[in-house]
């Protein structure tokens, strides 16, 4: 077995110290200093507050409003540094040791003309700046909302609960082969019995995102999620707690892909596409010799996530089945089950995951079996915030030999 150096080790302990908060500053404002000297009065400075226009908030960034309250905009977003340590199973190859930008994302948000109204868009600085989300919706009752613009379509709730709030450093094994990740289209969405229910409806392009669609096929996916205890939120920390929390939903899509789409119209975005079908890899004139005229791609998913006391629970099963024009059906499935418990409320969490994720035919254009257990452990200096993640993977591969891997993973996280 190798060993990790001690330089390595360094490396590691550096980064640990530079993400170590020394002091918290809070600024007061104006109206503040002048009530503290007596310049103002209690009243005074409640009236002032009230009118104020400018405020920031932690972890939601800078928020502007007019003076009429009819428009808003909230400036911020969030940043992942991560360090990687590889220990290879492939005896020719060297172990890995990598530091890398994982997130930089830029967020614009907020409504137009009323609260009803509402915007964002979203670029990810990190790798060279790319557009991820970009959209307007319009709020028309708690039942009704339209969206449209680029935006993750309805999918597995994993992909759907932001990066920023996810258990481990990153999502699943599971989630990382079957995601739908962003596209271009239109959503309806909403709620009933104070939101007992939810629901997402949509049309896209299915290409991914930035791309436009070649063809007239179009995506078409939906989702739901049942909460008996109340409202949910897209959340995997486990925050203590009285209450009992619990979600139940599931998703479905039903895509048809074209040789026009395979002609270099995807982004890697889309994992369905890239990791789970390969289609990314093949050329118009492979994809008609191979699949015919065209390949419908159905994906469903169904989850169950707890939260209760400090402890949190989260599984979710994947399900593909792909149908060309021309042979045989063929799918793959994949799953994970994850639970995190925080020792110390607020502040240290341990974490636990298995997933796995298997082509059920050989013949497919992409083959894997494959699993992945990771141990994790976060501590929150000021909730997702400012936060610490660090996990050990161990993978095993059954299709591929020397792929069984280690990976160590140590993430800052913070909002700005």
């Amino acid at each position: 077995m190798k060993r990790t150096s001690p330089t390595r080790l360094l490396l590691v302990a550096l980064l640990v110290t530079l993400c170590w908060p020394v002091s918290h500053a809070q600024a007061r404002s104006l109206e503040e200093i002048l009530k503290d000297k007596g310049v103002i009065t209690a009243e005074d400075y409640a009236e002032a507050s009230k009118n104020s226009q400018v405020d920031y908030i932690p972890g939601k960034g800078l928020a502007a409003v007019s003076a009429d309250g009819n428009y808003k905009l909230n400036i911020g977003g969030y940043a992942q540094f991560i360090y990687r340590y590889t220990g290879r199973d492939d005896q020719t190859m060297d172990d890995k040791s990598d530091f890398d930008i994982r997130r930089f994302k830029l967020q614009l948000k907020g409504y137009l003309f009323n609260k009803k109204f509402g915007y964002k868009y979203q670029g990810e600085m990190a790798g060279g700046f790319k557009t991820e989300d970009a959209y307007l919706n319009y709020k028309f009752s708690p039942a009704l909302t339209l969206q449209v613009g680029q935006f993750k379509p309805p999918q597995a709730r994993q992909e759907l609960t932001s990066a920023s709030k996810q258990l481990f450093p990153d999502r699943s094994l599971a989630n990382d082969t079957f995601n739908l990740g962003r596209d271009q289209g239109l959503q309806a969405s909403g709620s009933f019995a104070d939101k007992l229910v939810q629901y997402r409806l949509g049309i896209f392009n299915g290409n991914g995102p930035n791309v436009s669609n070649p063809d007239n096929n179009q995506m078409y996916a939906g989702r739901i999620d049942i909460n008996p205890l109340g409202s949910y939120k897209m959340d995997e920390a486990g925050w203590p707690g009285d209450k009992l929390e619990l979600t139940l939903g599931g998703s479905f899509s039903h895509n048809t892909v074209s040789a026009s789409d395979v002609a270099g119209n995807f982004d890697k975005d889309n994992d369905v596409l890239d990791k789970a079908l390969n289609l990314d890899a093949t050329t118009a004139a492979a994809f008609s010799s191979t699949y015919g005229s065209d390949l419908v791609m159905k994906l469903w998913t169904a989850n169950l996530n707890a939260r209760w006391q400090g402890a949190t629970f989260a599984a979710e099963y994947y399900n593909l089945n792909a149908d060309p024009d021309q042979g045989a059906d063929w799918g793959a499935d994949g799953y994970y089950l994850q639970a995190g418990y925080q020792v110390i409320p607020q502040r240290l969490e341990l974490a636990l995951r298995y997933a796995a994720v298997e082509s059920t035919d050989a013949d497919a254009s992409a083959k894997f079996d494959k699993s992945e257990t990771q141990f994790g452990v976060n501590y929150y200096f000021a909730r997702h915030a400012l936060k610490l993640q660090s996990d050990i993977t161990l993978v095993e591969d059954n299709w591929n030999q020397g792929q069984d891997d280690t990976i160590f993973r140590l993430q800052a996280q913070f909002y700005y």
